[in-house]
This record gives structure tokens, C-alpha cells and sequence, in this order.
């Protein structure tokens, strides 16, 4: 008794295959009996399916180096072929094939397809990120195969792993500080950098991260900015110099642990400053935004930065800091300014008594050039501006230049 004429196909082959590699399938031609049908011989046109494309790179499927979905042909001999078959993604793959007329329906096989060796890393960061805190959100390192399957058996204390940035300044808070080298970093394959504390700490705005494992290939992610961190001091800055009467404009800059502009702090802030002091005669006191020195001023911020006016009146090296009562500008991020006598305005004279008819003055006795705000004017010269000595008393002066 023959087979009858040929129904389908049944696949037979290895039910395990490693993404990358190929093993040789059997394909039989069959009738309904499940008889080998011996006459099915020769060249046949076979279009296989059942297995997806890897993802990075993007690599399909092949029997006899063919793409799986394209026909390819088969040699048969009584009925029975065979073909080399490669995989690449992992997955449970169900392999089937057809000549146009025959199919593999119920005769597929079954391949469970797991991951190659470990060979890259892939990376997902999310952005923006806070300069010297830890990254917020979804934010992934996998390992992966050569084809990008994930490699869930990776194991980084034997492959440690180091996180570099273009960015100026430094990775902390992994298991290695700037590396992933405990086991437990990654779980199946894929290590959740956030939950494992990445942090980066130096200049804000945009860079790329860069993970390098001590073997196998590196990956940089794409372009992510990192915002400054809270403000934690103020800086002042403006002219060195300032006559005394006069204003200058100083910018008050919010700035976080590593110098960065704190873009978060805006609005009104209540500021009071302080390292000037008042002139003397009158008495007038430096002021910013025309409220007095030492008494609190609304100043308006807007992405971390604010102006103001400031008038200063005493003679003196004025060291100008600030505060909100919670952040300062101290030590080298106050204000520095020689404040310098203005314009001759006016004399102070101081004459000791008594004294004696006829005779020179004795003891202390001065007359001062002064600003209008009692500030030497140290310049003075009395040949471009005479000074006349008159008394209430009924005498003559002499004895001067």
C-alpha cells in the first residue's frame, strides 16, 4: 500500500535554538494518514513563517539563507527535505511552511528561542533630570544580545559597568559610585537606574550619558538636559567702584550647590542687605530699590536672576551681602565696592578754645573740605577755590597763604 497524495507538511527540528544560531529542519511532505508521501520529490518553492525579526539590528528569520515570507527552494527526496534555519529573536517561535498548496497547519514546530550571549547595552533615559538629585522617572540600562534581545541572566559585579557624561561633572549614587557593579543592579537584564539612585552633580544643561561595560560594546544616550538644583546662595554682582551720592545697578543671582543658575527661584523674594553704612552729614542711609540697607526690600526674580538699584553714600570699602533668611551671598559672592568721595560741597571746621589774642591758633584746629554727604573730599585745592576767614568778633584774620 503507497502513501496517497501529499496533504501537508510536518517540520521537525530541535525545540531549543539560541537567537544567532541555526539548526538543521527536517520538512516532510505527508498524506492525510500521516504517511510520507515518497513522490513529493524534487525542487520545491517553500515559503516558510511563524518567527519574527530580531530588533536591534533588525534581522529576519531564514531557512537556506532566505528571509522568512520569501519563497526559497527546497530540494525533497521521497518526500523528505531539509534546510539549515537561523533565529534571532527570542521568543516562542511557531514554524510552518507552505508550497502554495501544502501547509505545516498542525505539523509546525515548536522553537523556544533565548537570548545570545551578552554583546551591548541599550539605554532610556528621561528628561529634563535636577542637577545633584537623583534621576526622577523611567530611566533603563539593558543588556542585551547581539541581535537586542534582553540577556536577563547579565550580572554586573562581573561586568561592571561605568557611566561617563559629556556634561562637566560627576556621576554618584550607584553600587560602585559611577559604575553599576553589584549583582543586583540588574534584574532580568534590564537595571532601573533611578530606583539605583543615578545622580549627576556639576553645570547644568545638555549632554549625553555614555555606559561602558568592561566588555562588550558601549551606549550613549540621546541628548538629555539637567536643570539646575535648588537655589542654596545668592551672588552679587556689579561695578567695584561708585561715588558717593550716586547709583549703580547690581544683579542678584540665585545659584545652586555647583554654581548654577537656579532657574526655579522667581517671583518677589523678601531680601535684606546689608554691608553699607550711612553717611554722615546728614545722615543718610545706602538703600536698594529705595528701601534702606538692613530693612527687608521685595525684589522680583525671574529664572533665578534679579536687578536693583543701589545708592551708596559713605566713604568705606562696602562689602554687600543679602539674604532671604534662608539662602545668603557671603564670603566671595558678596559685593565688593570703593565707594569714593563725590564733589567738593561744603566745609567742616573744628577750632579749639580758647585761644589767644594776637597769636597763632594753638592746638587742634581743622577745617575740612567736604562732599554733600560729609565725605573728605580729599582733592580739595583751595588755589582753584579760595577760602575767605571772616569773624563776628571786631579783628582782622592773618597769618594764612
Amino acid at each position: 500500500i503507497n502513501a496517497g497524495s501529499a496533504n501537508k507538511f510536518v517540520i521537525t527540528g530541535t525545540g531549543t535554538q539560541t537567537a544567532g544560531s541555526s539548526q538543521t529542519i527536517t520538512i516532510t511532505a505527508k498524506d492525510a494518514q500521516g504517511n510520507t508521501v515518497t513522490s513529493y520529490a524534487g525542487v520545491k518553492s517553500l515559503t516558510f513563517s511563524g518567527a519574527n525579526s530580531s530588533s536591534s539590528p533588525v534581522t529576519t528569520a531564514k531557512v537556506g539563507g532566505v528571509d522568512f515570507g520569501s519563497s526559497t527552494n527546497v530540494t525533497f527526496t521521497d518526500g523528505v527535505a531539509t534546510a539549515s534555519m537561523s533565529l534571532y529573536k527570542v521568543e516562542s517561535a511557531s514554524i510552518s511552511a507552505t508550497d502554495g498548496s501544502l501547509t505545516a497547519s498542525g505539523g509546525e514546530l515548536a522553537v523556544s528561542v533565548t537570548a545570545g550571549s551578552f554583546a551591548k547595552l541599550s539605554v532610556s533615559l528621561s528628561g529634563p533630570q535636577t542637577n545633584g538629585v537623583a534621576f526622577t522617572s523611567t530611566n533603563t540600562l539593558t543588556a542585551q544580545d547581539a541581535y537586542g534581545n534582553t540577556v536577563t541572566g547579565f550580572d554586573a559585579s562581573s561586568n561592571n559597568v561605568t557611566v561617563t557624561t559629556s556634561l562637566t561633572g560627576t556621576i554618584s549614587g550607584l553600587s560602585g559610585t559611577n559604575k553599576l557593579t553589584s549583582a543586583s543592579d540588574f534584574v532580568n537584564g534590564v537595571a532601573d537606574l533611578s530606583i539605583l539612585g543615578l545622580k549627576y552633580t556639576g553645570t547644568s544643561g545638555t549632554g549625553t550619558f555614555t555606559f561602558s561595560p568592561s566588555t562588550g560594546a558601549p551606549v550613549t544616550s540621546s541628548s538629555l538636559t539637567i536643570n539646575s538644583g535648588a537655589a542654596t546662595k545668592l551672588v552679587i554682582s556689579g561695578s567695584g567702584t561708585q561715588t558717593a551720592g550716586s547709583s549703580q545697578t547690581i544683579t542678584i543671582t540665585a545659584k545652586d550647590a555647583s554654581g548654577n543658575t537656579a532657574t526655579g527661584y522667581t517671583g518677589t523674594k523678601s531680601l535684606t542687605f546689608s554691608g553699607a553704612n550711612s553717611s554722615t552729614s546728614p545722615v543718610t542711609a545706602p538703600t536698594v530699590a529705595g528701601t534702606n540697607v538692613g530693612t527687608a526690600t521685595d525684589i522680583s526674580f525671574s529664572n533665578g536672576v534679579a536687578t536693583a538699584s543701589l545708592n551708596l553714600y559713605q566713604v568705606e570699602s562696602a562689602v554687600l551681602a543679602a539674604t532671604d533668611g534662608s539662602i545668603s551671598a557671603s564670603s566671595t559672592d558678596r559685593l565688593t565696592v570703593a565707594v569714593s568721595a563725590a564733589s567738593f560741597a561744603k566745609l567742616s571746621v573744628s577750632l579749639a578754645s580758647p585761644q589767644v589774642s594776637g597769636t597763632a591758633f594753638t592746638g587742634t584746629n581743622t577745617l575740612t573740605a567736604l562732599d554733600a554727604y560729609g565725605n573728605v573730599v580729599t582733592g580739595f585745592d583751595a588755589s582753584g577755590n579760595n577760602i575767605t576767614v571772616t569773624t563776628s568778633l571786631s579783628g582782622t584774620i592773618s597769618g594764612l597763604s
